[in-house]
């Protein structure tokens, strides 16, 4: 088994003071394919698997999951280690 990081990550704002838009237009810009060259680019039988620290929103997961896709690595499954409820401010 290989292990490809296909994506690399930029520095964004603290998603913690962002709205859901926010959150999600920060998650667009965040991510570069990296290049490939000859034998290291994942052929179309590769199992592609996105891995996320944390899920809030879920605009990570989309926004990584539409880059790899739009470079012919369409994911086959999703993971997370934690997720989080939205906290309600009365």
């Amino acid at each position: 088994m290989r292990v490809l990081r296909p994506l690399r990550a930029l520095p964004r704002p603290d998603s913690v003071v962002l709205d859901s838009a926010g959150r999600a237009a920060a998650a667009e810009s965040a991510f570069r394919l990296r290049r490939f060259g000859g034998p290291s680019r994942p052929g179309p039988d590769t199992a592609v698997v996105v891995l996320d620290d944390i899920v809030t929103t879920g605009v990570t997961l989309a926004a990584v999951s539409r880059i790899l896709r739009a470079a012919g690595m369409t994911p086959n499954v999703a993971a997370v280690l934690a997720a989080t409820q939205k906290r309600r401010h009365w």
